[in-house]
């Protein structure tokens, strides 16, 4: 479950990331109600101000990816494999604008494999260390949800309707028939907290 990408800059903007990250998440809430369980989760109220966005990803065993969005830009790290042994001198690499994300430690940035960023005025995304072959588990971000409905598959060990995950991936929102076809064991009731967190909004 690699899902690499081969050069950073196949990320999309810094609103498409976040549109992806968001509708992993709440795919991903439709599809196991158990929070714990889950690859995918986003937080569009992260600081408790509205001013600061968190998005992550979690395989279980030990890969991960977090995000964090906020005026200037989005800073993140992705942790698959070793953890590199001069964290602290790539993470310095990152502008001073991402110090919130630099001092988290719920990113837990002293572990990693490696870390991206991109300012809201940058024509491009950054990564550091620089020269890598691939990029892990950033192809989530790129493209549709192909990668997101094969790891659900496997995972869950259930086929998931292609064209309902898109309709719900696309529009960030899902009607009774399409959770039913999902998930028939959820109501819409059942998701007024995962989406107020995820979309900051009802559903």
């Amino acid at each position: 479950m690699n899902n690499s990408i081969r050069n950073i800059d196949e990320l999309p903007s810094i609103e498409r990331v976040k549109h992806v990250a968001q509708g992993l998440a709440l795919l991903d809430a439709i599809i196991m109600p158990e929070w714990e369980y889950r690859y995918f989760s986003f937080n569009c109220n992260w600081d408790g101000a509205g001013k600061e966005m968190m998005a992550s990803m979690r395989d279980g065993s030990g890969a991960e990816y977090f995000m964090h969005f906020t005026d200037e830009g989005v800073a993140g790290k992705v942790l698959y494999g070793s953890s590199l042994s001069n964290a602290p001198e790539c993470l310095g690499a990152m502008p001073e604008v991402f110090q919130r994300f630099k001092v988290e430690p719920a990113f837990s940035t002293d572990n990693a494999s490696l870390f991206f960023w991109r300012g809201v005025k940058q024509a491009s995304w950054c990564a550091s260390p620089g020269g890598l072959e691939e990029y892990p588990l950033l192809g989530f971000l790129v493209g549709g949800i192909a990668a997101y409905k094969k790891l659900a598959e496997d995972y869950y060990e259930k086929n998931i309707d292609e064209v309902v995950l898109e309709k719900v991936f696309t529009t960030l929102s899902v009607t009774a028939d399409q959770l039913m076809i999902l998930n028939p064991n959820i109501e819409a009731g059942d998701l007024v907290d995962d989406v107020q967190e995820i979309l900051g909004r009802a559903l």
